[in-house]
């Protein structure tokens, strides 16, 4: 029997990257927008006292602050498409700088009260910090959710993929919180990391509907891959649909693509997984098997040998885990091999230059390119 429960998963393809030199003289605030509003939300910029609604596609700049209230919600995105959510009962506030280019050196969302969840792409220079009053989480490329209650004077954050930094701002505590650990913070300065509940992974798994303004109990209820029945702290039966989590990124011809694979409320301990792959339009399926750590998070390597743009451009994928049970789980769940998984893949570009001589008798060069 083939069943399948939630994941995460993250494509990250190997690439060199030329980094300019930063223009430390130029310096501008960053800027982000807010893309969804539910109910009352505010925002004000900084040196003002009062508030005012926020709209669709309102621009915060550094040092605007961002105050939701009960039952409300906001989605801010910056330009290069991480999102921070605010929940109800929130008050935030952004800050940062970009260089004359408009590439980000920093930033940083400080969370007078309430919670978010964030979803921060990757950054080779850049560290996308969340603060309290009381600690500092330093983010890069990441899932997960972290909150303050000034009541409790308690700071937390999980993390859903990939890894943060929690540090105490008093004492200089740290912990580092990896996928599928929640770390706190109390107002002694003491910092602590313990494996994530369900609930707290769904209450900080940044597509779940808690957290993209839809609505729903802050249950187990998860966003993300199959079909099943989970319970909740209460102990009475949920019945949940799973479903996979956006999934971004475009592989390259040639070049080797790492796979990570977060699991999120796995029945039973796996065993062994397998990742199947193949670019569009071959007859089979290669495969990988994968490392798996802590039981949560598995991972790959696909060689570029393997990775041809060819005619669809496009690559098909699929997993499959067995279970210590003895149940099979597929990802996607029904017919996996002719339903699979897909991503884009950029083809490489072949420069061909050929010497030919011109009516003066120098050599030149005609160039060709063709996409391979």
């Amino acid at each position: 029997m083939k069943r399948s429960f939630g994941l995460v998963i993250i494509v990250v393809v190997a690439a060199l990257l030329a980094a300019p030199a930063w223009n430390f003289q130029d310096k501008k605030p960053v800027a982000a927008y807010i893309i969804k509003v539910v109910k009352d939300v505010e925002r004000r910029s900084s040196g003002t006292t009062g508030w005012s609604k926020a709209l669709l596609l309102s621009e915060l700049k550094a040092g605007y602050e961002v105050r939701t209230q009960e039952k409300s919600f906001a989605m801010i995105k910056f330009a290069d498409d991480s999102k921070v959510a605010v929940r109800e009962k929130s008050i935030i506030t952004i800050s940062g700088e970009t260089d004359a280019n408009g590439k980000i050196l920093n930033r940083d969302v400080y969370i007078e009260r309430g919670r978010t969840s964030f979803e921060v792409k990757k950054q080779e220079t850049e560290q996308f910090r969340f603060t309290s009053p009381i600690s500092v989480a330093s983010i890069r490329g990441t899932l997960g959710g972290t909150g303050f209650d000034p009541g409790e004077n308690m700071a937390d954050i999980t993390i859903i993929t990939g890894v943060a930094e929690f540090s105490s701002s008093r004492t200089g505590c740290k912990v580092d919180i990896r996928g599928g650990m929640t770390g706190r913070i109390d107002s002694t300065g003491s910092c602590r990391a313990d494996t994530a509940s369900h609930h707290e992974l769904h209450n900080n798994d940044p597509h779940s509907d808690v957290n993209q303004g839809n609505g729903g109990a802050d249950t187990t209820k998860t966003g993300l891959g199959g079909g099943g029945v989970l319970k909740n702290e209460g102990g009475a039966a949920v019945t949940t649909k799973f479903s996979l989590s956006n999934i971004s990124g475009t592989l390259e011809t040639g070049k080797d693509v790492g796979v990570q694979i977060s699991l999120m409320h796995p029945p039973v301990d796996i065993s062994q997984a397998t990742m199947f792959y193949r670019n569009q339009g071959d007859p089979g399926y290669k495969q990988q098997t994968m490392t798996i750590a802590g039981g949560l998070n598995l991972s790959c390597k696909i060689p570029g040998t393997d990775v041809h743009a060819g005619t669809t451009k496009t690559s098909e994928y699929y997993f499959s885990m067995l279970g210590s049970n003895g149940t099979t789980y597929t990802f996607p769940e029904s017919s996996p091999d002719t339903s699979p998984y897909t991503l884009p893949i950029k083809p490489r570009t072949v420069y061909i230059r050929i010497p030919v001589t011109d009516p003066t008798g120098q050599t030149r060069f005609l160039q060709i390119s063709y996409e391979e």
